[in-house]
């Protein structure tokens, strides 16, 4: 009888193994090379590895891989028309497709928030884009920021580009910007985890942006959409997965 249990044990671990290996394997690609999304690439931790990882349990069709794409390659793979996987945490102003008809889109994975950031003792209240005339702006480097980035090209601010949005804050103390402006979800992040940097910056009452952040599909990929929007329009009630959002604020 135990051999016969052991058996049944190696043949349905054989079947559950060739099962997902049947899957068709589909790239995901992040240019956000930041927590809470990305916080350690190698050991791939963070909220994009967390729902690549969901997406898999929750569907017996695909294989979902996320791989990190820097914003000019992946720009150039989209203007080229080569893009051959789907963009996760992205919107639809960011790709000039407002109308959301040169790419299927999935729901709101979350909200999020573009906060205008300054340090305590040169504290900043952003009142709209014109009152960033003539300051330095930390940004990251090939982001695309509303009104801000069209302000940079015409010279009404000082661009200074970080590689990613946690050097802004160092940048800030060491006064070497004015202001920077960082998403909520990565400032929550950081405060989370470096304590000795809670109450050195000033968050203005009037953020930059608001925005959803969405998974960005190909037209040619329609079965795709259909399956991963499915599962992101229950995700958000799904308890497993609340607790793990609220586990990266």
């Amino acid at each position: 009888m135990a051999k016969f249990k052991a058996l049944a044990i190696t043949l349905l671990v054989s079947l559950l193994a060739s099962v997902a290996s049947a899957k068709e394997v589909i790239k995901v690609y992040t240019y956000h090379l930041k927590p809470p999304f990305v916080v350690r690439e190698a050991t791939r931790e963070g909220l994009y590895f967390d729902a690549i990882s969901y997406f898999n349990k929750k569907n017996n069709q695909f294989q979902f891989e996320l791989h990190y794409l820097p914003r000019r390659r992946l720009d150039m793979m989209v203007n080229a028309g080569t893009l051959d996987g789907l963009v996760i945490g992205v919107n639809p102003l960011w790709f000039n497709d407002k109308q959301e008809r040169r790419y299927l889109w999935t729901g709101s994975l979350l909200h999020d928030v573009d906060e205008v950031i300054s340090s305590k003792e040169k504290a900043f209240e952003f009142t709209g884009l014109e009152s960033l005339t003539g300051l330095r702006v930390g940004l990251v480097l090939g982001y695309y920021y509303f009104g801000v980035s069209e302000m940079a090209v015409t010279g009404k601010l000082f661009r200074d580009d970080a590689s990613s949005e946690d050097h802004n804050f160092k940048k800030l103390l060491a006064n070497r910007i004015d202001v920077a402006i960082i998403s909520r979800s990565n400032h929550d992040f950081v405060m989370k985890h470096q304590p000795e940097l809670v109450g050195k910056f000033h968050i203005s009452s009037k953020p930059h942006d608001q925005y959803e952040r969405r998974i960005m599909i190909p037209l040619a990929m329609a079965k795709i959409h259909h399956v991963l929007n499915t599962i992101v329009s229950q995700m958000h009630v799904d308890p497993l997965w609340k607790e793990k959002m609220a586990s990266y604020r």
